[in-house]
């Protein structure tokens, strides 16, 4: 069977069929980004994706996984090679278990490619549909036809292709009481998903469900307007998040006669999260739950399949395997390729269990995702209990005590994003789900509009550490922020942190008092911490430029802050509070935990200096490679230190035995978003180190970290720090100079 059509009529049908619903739908401005209260949750409304392994054990323990989860609904792919193989083995297993599966049948990559035109490729397909068909027709829930095809790198799949293998599926499965399931857009591609829906309506083969892969990865929050779309002076006009983008979705589904809308494929990979975050599986378990929860409110989906369940990279259970498979898993989810033995499940394996147990057949009455980064939901369950979830954009926090009386947090029982029941009370809602469960229904203190309208500080970090909440605290005429570890009391922790109370406490040591002061106490709630007082004094012209920058206080806050969530050693944030008027320019102050046992880059390579080859139990190599492994990291994860002098770096023995580095004095580090650090900007930042080095040891450390770097050594490297030594040089002279003159008088 030739194409019917040929390239050039589809394109003009295509550019039609786009230009034309874009016009009826008005561009989607009627389709709000806002969510409202009504929706209710269908007990089927999660799914998962699973794929076979070459170990038979594997079946069992998915199926053991499923039943753990509580789900019902299961997607496979299916191709030629599946049939008499471990996924016809996994698919035979699942349907006799009783799970509902959605069989994604696709041809080979090669097949797909020539499908179009190929008769020989159209017999093969045709062949496999009538024998999955005669095999499972009245067994599987439905079939889905293909996948991806706006990712013919993946799939093979053109769009022309991937409709004639949509006609030869339905004259096969015609008569017959199968529901069939397409396209399988990747991503929020709504014209692919037009001119794909158009053409099978105008066959008289429009799906039964309307599948797509609605990722929103590449604008990393689930909440966040995508920036991708039309630009980003565009974003903030037709906000397409993931509510409008779901409901562009449905909207098309009712235009091209479809029943069911449905998100097939959806996941976070660890590698990518890598790249903002130093604990990975947290941040998917995090994001997992957010996603879920906002599609499951939306109004616009029918059901939402997550991402592979097993997979080192995708996966809700990783399986050790390295590397990837060629075609993606979005495309083609193949198997499992790691040993049993390593199959492990992660946070995102028990923070979808708990979703799945609590929201499956709740209804929503009441539902905050507001531009100021609250998100707040209120469900009835099925439980004879209310849960509230709630949490923030990230960086963002929300006292608890701004939507709840102290009595109903009194009354709650919290969980974690895993479901775990904690030990103590919460006091904020943070970029981390947090679960409130009511014996009795509870209203927040504010409506809807009013926490819509409430003002969160987006000028201050809050990172993510295990054990501790971040607030921000406003007390007199002192603002700022404090972190309270699991077990103090919040009053007490913040009264501790005033800067009358900090300058009241005896002083351990003070390490400077120049510029600014710096000096070390005692917790006065743990006598066995030492904690590190900054107060950053401004004078002379600092006090006009300064003016214009947040304090030191805040910036050395959020710098520990950013660094800290980007996993780049920092000493943890307790507190910093400026004045609440001309905060930059009067003296404010920042608390941070004290590194103890420590050696300074510097006190190494003035040893190095001087010939030794050892130091404080180290060798040199081991101390540089050390130190190229920090620095190079926190370059990678776009900061800039710009005071990154060998005092400055603080190592540690750590208990294998290893060096952790830690910098400190980071008032002046520069965290960018989405900028290349460059290796211009990456020498300039090196150049103080280098500077206690003599040459010889210079190339020694500069050649460790460009094997961190992963780029050649050249001899670039030598002019930034040789321009920095002749700074240096005419500093000292003229200060000699200076000095001279003034002993003359």
């Amino acid at each position: 069977m030739k194409s019917r059509i040929s390239l050039r009529q589809h394109c003009l049908r295509a550019t039609k069929d786009a230009l034309l619903t874009l016009v009826k739908a008005g561009l989607w401005f009627h389709c709000s980004p806002k969510l409202q209260a009504g929706a209710q949750i269908q007990n089927d409304f999660f799914g998962i994706n699973i794929a076979p392994s070459s170990d038979p054990r594997a079946d069992d323990y998915i199926v053991e996984r499923l039943r753990e989860l509580d789900l019902q609904n299961v997607r496979m792919d299916f191709t030629y090679a599946s049939l008499g193989s471990d996924a016809e083995r996994l698919l035979q297993r699942v349907l006799a278990e009783g799970f509902k599966v959605m069989l994604d049948l696709l041809p080979p990559f090669d097949d797909a490619v020539v499908l179009a035109d190929d008769s020989v490729a159209q017999e093969r397909w045709r062949e496999f549909i009538e024998t999955v068909t005669d095999r499972y027709g009245v067994q599987v829930n439905c079939f889905e036809i293909g996948a991806t095809p706006n990712r013919g790198r993946w799939s093979g799949f053109e769009p022309l292709s991937y409709l004639v293998a949509w006609e030869i599926a339905c004259k096969q499965l015609a008569g017959q009481d199968i529901l069939l399931a397409g396209p399988n857009v990747s991503d929020f591609e709504p014209i692919s998903n037009i001119i794909l829906l158009a053409e099978m309506q105008r066959q008289g083969n429009a799906p039964d469900i309307h599948t797509d892969n609605l990722f929103v990865e590449r604008v990393i929050e689930p909440e966040a307007y995508d920036h991708r779309v039309f630009g980003r002076w565009m974003t903030n006009i037709f906000k397409f998040n993931l509510v409008k983008k779901a409901r562009i979705y449905a909207d098309l589904t009712h235009r091209f006669g479809v029943k069911q809308t449905v998100c097939s494929y959806k996941c976070w990979t660890t590698k990518r999260l890598s790249r903002f975050s130093d604990t990975p599986e947290i941040r998917k378990a995090n994001y997992l739950v957010r996603y879920l929860v906002i599609a499951a409110t939306s109004g616009a989906l029918d059901k939402v399949y997550w991402g592979p369940l097993i997979c080192s990279r995708d996966g809700l259970i990783t399986d050790g395997a390295e590397g990837y498979p060629k075609i993606d898993n979005v495309s083609f989810y193949k198997e499992v390729r790691g040993d049993y033995e390593q199959f492990q499940p992660g946070n995102a394996y028990y923070a979808l269990q708990n979703l799945v147990r609590l929201l499956s057949g709740a209804e929503c009455v009441q539902v905050v995702s507001a531009d100021n980064g609250i998100n707040h939901f209120i469900f009835n369950t099925g439980q004879n209990t209310q849960l509230h979830i709630g949490w923030t954009r990230d960086r963002y926090v929300l006292p608890l005590q701004s939507l709840y009386t102290q009595q109903q947090i009194d009354e709650a029982s919290f969980l974690d994003t895993c479901g775990e029941t904690l030990d103590h009370q919460a006091i904020s809602f943070s970029e981390q789900p947090l679960f409130l469960q009511f014996v009795e229904p509870q209203a927040t203190k504010i409506n809807v509009e009013q926490i819509e309208r409430l003002v969160i500080p987006k000028n201050t970090v809050y990172p993510y550490v295990d054990g501790v909440e971040f607030i921000p605290w406003h007390e007199g005429d002192w603002i700022g922020a404090i972190a309270v570890k699991t077990g103090e009391k919040l009053l007490e922790k913040a009264d501790s942190m005033l800067p009358e109370s900090l300058l009241s406490l005896p002083q351990l040591g003070v390490h400077r008092d120049q510029r600014n002061k710096v000096w070390s106490i005692k917790n006065p709630l743990n006598p066995d911490e030492t904690l590190i007082v900054k107060q950053n004094r401004v004078q002379g012209l600092k006090k006009f430029s300064y003016r214009f920058k947040a304090s030191k206080g805040e910036r050395h806050w959020n710098n520990a802050s950013e660094m800290i969530r980007r996993g780049v050693n920092s000493p943890k944030p307790i507190a910093y509070f400026e004045r609440t008027k001309n905060a930059a320019i009067t003296h404010n102050y920042y608390v941070c935990e004290f590194v103890a046992d420590a050696f300074s880059a510097r006190d190494a390579f003035v040893v190095f200096a001087q010939g030794e080859e050892q130091y404080s139990g180290f060798d040199k190599d081991t101390i540089f490679r050390a130190i190229a492994h920090y620095t190079c990291k926190m370059h990678n994860n776009q900061i800039i230190h710009y005071d990154l002098s060998g005092g400055n770096l603080l190592m540690t023995k750590n208990d294998h035995g290893q060096i952790d580095v830690t910098a400190i004095d980071i008032g002046r580090a520069a965290i960018f978003e989405g900028k290349k650090i460059t290796e211009k900007m990456r020498l300039i930042d090196l150049r103080r180190i280098c500077y206690k080095l003599d040459w010889p040891n210079r190339e020694i450390f500069m050649q460790a970290y460009f094997d961190e770097y992963g780029q050649v050594f050249g001899p670039g490297w030598r002019k930034p720090l040789g321009n920095y030594e002749r700074k240096q040089r005419t500093k000292r002279k003229i200060k000699q100079a200076l000095k001279r003159i003034r002993g003359k008088h």
